[in-house]
């Protein structure tokens, strides 16, 4: 019974012992990072080739970061 009353009783450094908060902060960071300059990647490479046309909008930095927070917090 590792969860009673809908929590776990366990806190983050009983978990990962060794871990401080400011690491996975930076970790955090750093793969928001990666996935923003993925998506941004990507949909600059796909979307004119789909669309069949060299004028559609391309993502921007600031809009690949919002769509990645976007589908973060939807799933």
């Amino acid at each position: 019974m590792g969860l009673i009353g809908g929590s776990l009783k366990k806190n983050m450094t009983a978990i990962i012992p060794t871990t401080n908060h400011l690491y996975l902060m930076i970790i955090l960071l750093i793969f928001l990072l990666i996935k923003m300059v993925f998506v941004r990647y990507c949909y600059n490479q796909i979307v004119p080739k789909l669309m069949k046309d060299d004028n559609v909008y391309k993502l921007t930095y600031v809009d690949s970061l919002l769509l990645v927070i976007l589908a973060t917090c939807l799933f």
